[in-house]
């Protein structure tokens, strides 16, 4: 059974804080079952510091957070839990693809 963490974000910031780590954080709305994960960054400003941060987190760690997004949009509807990945690609437009490898915690609510 996966642990459990309090898991803390912030509005508008596209990483969160968990267990003194800053980990990217993915929307339910963008993965592809049963293990995939693209985010064509439509519509997103790719250039600036939030995309920036965004990537970093994913170079830097090896864990994501995933959360779970309201119906018909990207707005927060909690969080699923922390997960391993690999085959990290960001691609030239700004897009995310990765393999989601394995639940490594569950949120605190």
């Amino acid at each position: 059974m996966a642990k459990r963490v309090k898991i803390t974000g912030e509005r508008g910031r596209w990483i969160a804080e968990a267990e003194g780590h800053w980990l990217a954080v993915l929307h339910t709305s963008w993965r592809k079952f049963p293990n995939g994960y693209f985010d064509p960054m439509t519509g997103a400003k790719v250039d600036g510091k939030r995309h920036a941060e965004f990537v970093e987190a994913l170079r830097r760690e090896p864990f994501v957070i995933l959360q779970r997004d309201k119906p018909g949009s990207l707005d927060r509807d909690g969080y699923v839990g922390i997960f391993t990945f690999e085959n990290l690609q960001i691609g030239a437009d700004g897009s995310v693809g990765l393999t989601l490898i394995a639940r490594y915690a569950d949120p605190i609510d």
